[in-house]
């Protein structure tokens, strides 16, 4: 009798464990979140919308680029609630005048400053976006407008030593530039005078994501840089640098994919958070 009690008890309990083995399995493949790591995401239109932010939390978010022409209580309140989901809000800000007229951009950053001192739901830190190839005369005077972005990042990092400040950059700032009597790539000066870089390599896959960015990635190893991967959702003319025509269950695999590819403290972004919340599965 005790035999057969052992023997329905022993089964009994291979049931459970397949069951649950068949739903942890289960909840795997079918798990559409980015749910291996912490992500970025860029907040372009300077609304507080609250819908939004739950997608974040829900997507595994834990820093928000948030861009704000103006301070006040509205983005404070903001701030107060990424914080209780434990998410960090950084000021995103970046018009490519600011290379060459330095005024404009110190500026903006006294008010920022101003709101730092004023409130106690602070940013965590400046997230420039300052792309120099913007300018309309990029083309004629690339050397000089590079140079002139190079020395924006030396003036910022000497003149607000305690600001956390971290740059967007394209994935093809490799133009040697003579800058203080030492010739550099572009990008290893924008490293050595940041906080953390973030690279804007808008492509469709994992390996290509990295490929694009095998230089910065291979440098902040090197500088032991925090650095976070871009990814586009927006729709785009080249379908090729988005993830908008495959959606974000392929999306999300191929981030997992890229999270196994790089370092662990290296983070991945999603550009941004209107057009990934309307991406369709």
């Amino acid at each position: 009798m005790k035999k057969k009690i052992f023997v329905i008890l022993g089964i009994l309990l291979i049931l459970s464990l397949g069951t649950s083995l068949y739903i942890l399995l289960n909840n795997q493949k079918f798990d559409t979140n980015v749910n291996n790591s912490s992500m970025a995401v860029w907040w372009w239109d300077n609304k507080t919308n609250y819908s939004y932010l739950d997608f974040a939390k829900q997507n595994k978010v834990t820093e928000i680029y948030y861009y704000a022409s103006t301070f006040n209580d509205e983005i404070a309140n903001f701030i107060k609630s990424a914080n209780k989901k434990n998410i960090k809000v950084y000021w995103l800000a970046g018009e490519y005048e600011w290379i060459e007229n330095y005024s404009l951009l110190e500026t903006k950053i006294n008010e920022f400053i101003s709101f730092q001192k004023n409130y106690n739901n602070l940013f965590s830190g400046v997230h420039f976006d300052i792309e120099p190839h913007q300018h309309p005369e990029f083309e004629n005077r690339r050397e000089e407008l590079l140079y002139k972005f190079v020395d924006l990042t030396y003036k910022l990092k000497q003149n607000y030593k305690d600001l956390h400040i971290e740059y967007d950059i394209p994935c093809w700032l490799d133009d040697i530039i003579d800058y203080n009597g030492q010739k550099k790539r572009t990008f290893e000066y924008v490293f050595n005078n940041s906080s953390a870089i973030t690279v804007m390599s808008y492509r469709d896959s994992a390996k290509k994501i990295y490929d694009f960015a095998k230089d910065e990635i291979e440098y902040a190893k090197l500088t032991n840089k925090k650095l976070t991967l871009g990814v586009e959702t927006q729709n785009v003319n080249d379908d090729s640098i988005t993830f908008y025509e495959e959606g974000k269950t392929y999306m999300n695999k191929e981030l997992a994919t890229l999270k196994q590819m790089i370092p662990e403290n290296f983070k991945v972004a999603i550009h941004h958070i209107n057009s990934w919340y309307e991406l369709k599965n």
